[in-house]
């Protein structure tokens, strides 16, 4: 699969999976195991968590998830099922997509499914059903992989992020919002120059938790950035208040 960002074509591997988002490769493909047999309980035991009759949705499995104090089978499958629903795929109903549970049964050895593969055909088929510009088409995931996809291998000059892999340890949520308001301001979203490969971050001998000169270097802007629209307010303020008093 090619994607196409402004005339920069990026080939997109199975391998780029776990380098952006971290998780484990290899095992089978998730698709590719027999479904659970019609005897198979543990369904209709995982739906009695939540409220009869009631549409499952995510912010109820949270829920579910943060009170629980036993890692069971329950607590697996609504992992899974938070899993698959913010990285993979859901539905565009606001309804919990539960296709992919249909696979895992209690003898199912979890640590043994390819969820890269599954990840990448998941972006394959939604962005082959998507159709641009239509007010009934929804890209419906695996979209947290294209954000990072895209934030590590376009160059920013928002920050200074060293690309660094898995991605997801050295993009943060507050560094992709604030990449995104810059670039829309700048009216540059979707332009820049290629990254260099990425370092190694074993090589470099450091983790996501220590600060690196490209995180203070990146800091001090957005502290120069912040400081620039205060006193930028505070000026427009002054004026207005002004303008009123002696108006």
């Amino acid at each position: 699969m090619l994607i196409d960002v402004e005339g920069k074509e990026q080939k997109v591997i199975a391998q780029f999976v776990p380098d952006m988002l971290g998780i484990p490769t290899g095992g089978t493909i998730l698709t590719k195991l027999d479904q659970w047999p019609k005897d198979d309980s543990s369904y209709d035991e995982w739906k009695q968590q939540f409220q009869e009759g009631s549409i499952i949705r995510l912010n109820a499995i949270k829920k579910v998830i943060v009170s629980t104090t036993e890692a069971d089978f329950n607590f697996k499958r609504n992992f899974l099922t938070l899993f698959v629903n913010k990285f993979c795929e859901l539905t565009s109903m606001g309804r919990c997509n539960m296709f992919p549970l249909s696979y895992i049964s209690r003898k199912r050895d979890i640590n043994n499914i390819d969820w890269c593969i599954y990840i990448l055909d998941c972006l394959v088929r939604k962005k082959n059903s998507y159709i641009q510009y239509s007010d009934n088409s929804y890209f419906v995931r695996p979209s947290a992989f294209l954000v990072l996809f895209y934030a590590d291998k376009i160059h920013s000059e928002a920050l200074m992020v060293t690309c660094k892999h898995p991605t997801i340890c050295y993009w943060s949520s507050k560094k992709i919002r604030y990449r995104d308001t810059f670039q829309q301001e700048e009216g540059r979203f979707g332009l820049g120059e290629l990254n260099e490969e990425f370092v190694n971050e074993q090589d470099e001998g450091d983790t996501d938790i220590e600060v690196s000169d490209s995180d203070k270097d990146e800091d001090h802007y957005i502290k120069e950035k912040l400081n620039s629209k205060f006193n930028d307010a505070i000026t427009k303020f002054l004026e207005k208040e002004t303008s009123r008093i002696f108006k």
